[in-house]
């Protein structure tokens, strides 16, 4: 055994008097405002993220071609009170912090719905329901609603503070900012992309325009209590369709 200083517990540094011992100095993590974004993003709600968007260009498109997607409904809509076309917004994973989002915009009483998904960056990786498909934004083409075309486009001018919620990095407050919808007639889904200010075009939302009510005039006498693509058990159901607040599974009932 080694005699010295260090054997005499008078002599032995103590634990309780720190001064003189240096201690680990605590890593300071750099400042990550994009990180802290996606951590915002996911913890608003629908209505914050999607809602002005969704209730506005997304929906004044869907009212000009839902004749053309379903015959008939153009009347229902024009002949329509101002109280039924006013378009409600329903989060269907809101309170969950899902990073990717999932709602409805809509009209119950013309039975008219907008499905759309969105998540906070340029691209939304799979899985993704098959209503979620990636439809060429470019070139604009011509504008306006006609019978004969396969996709239908609009574009529209939109407030950088609208589009913001929607954008990784978000636009300056003077910036042009624009959005693209456009609809794949035969299949009724579709695609928004928003112009940052900088004149590309980014993926932002994917949707699907859903009208069921007349196509199904009676419930299917299978009742769906789990999602039959990821298990679980958060249907939500209306009146003509269900669908999944979780993976965006959607099913015609």
């Amino acid at each position: 055994m080694r005699a010295g200083h260090r054997d005499q517990p008078s002599e032995r540094p103590s634990w309780f008097e720190p001064a003189g011992i240096p201690l680990p100095r605590r890593v300071q993590l750099p400042d990550r405002p994009q990180q802290r974004r996606v951590s915002e993003w996911a913890a608003a709600d629908c209505e914050a993220i999607a809602g002005p968007i969704a209730r506005g260009a997304l929906w004044r498109f869907t009212e000009a071609v839902a004749e053309v997607l379903y015959p008939g409904m153009g009347i229902a809509v024009a002949a329509a009170p101002r109280s039924a076309r006013i378009p409600q917004v329903l989060g269907l994973n809101d309170g969950r912090g899902a990073d990717v989002k999932v709602g409805l915009v809509g009209s119950a009483p013309l039975g008219l719905w907008v499905l759309f998904r969105t998540r906070l960056g340029q691209s939304d990786p799979g899985p993704r329901p098959p209503w979620c498909r990636d439809l060429p934004i470019g070139p604009l083409g011509t504008g306006g609603v006609r019978r004969a075309a396969s996709i239908i486009s609009g574009v529209d001018d939109a407030e950088p503070a609208d589009v913001a919620p929607l954008l990784l990095v978000p636009p300056r407050p003077d910036a042009a900012t624009g959005l693209l919808v456009r609809v794949d007639v035969r299949h009724h889904y579709g695609v928004v992309a928003a112009d940052p200010g900088d004149g590309e075009w980014q993926r932002r939302m994917f949707f699907t325009i859903v009208h069921p009510t007349g196509r199904a005039r009676h419930r299917r006498e299978r009742y769906r209590v789990v999602c039959p693509v990821c298990a679980r058990r958060r249907l939500a159901q209306f009146r003509g369709f269900d669908v999944c607040s979780d993976c965006g599974w959607y099913e015609s009932t």
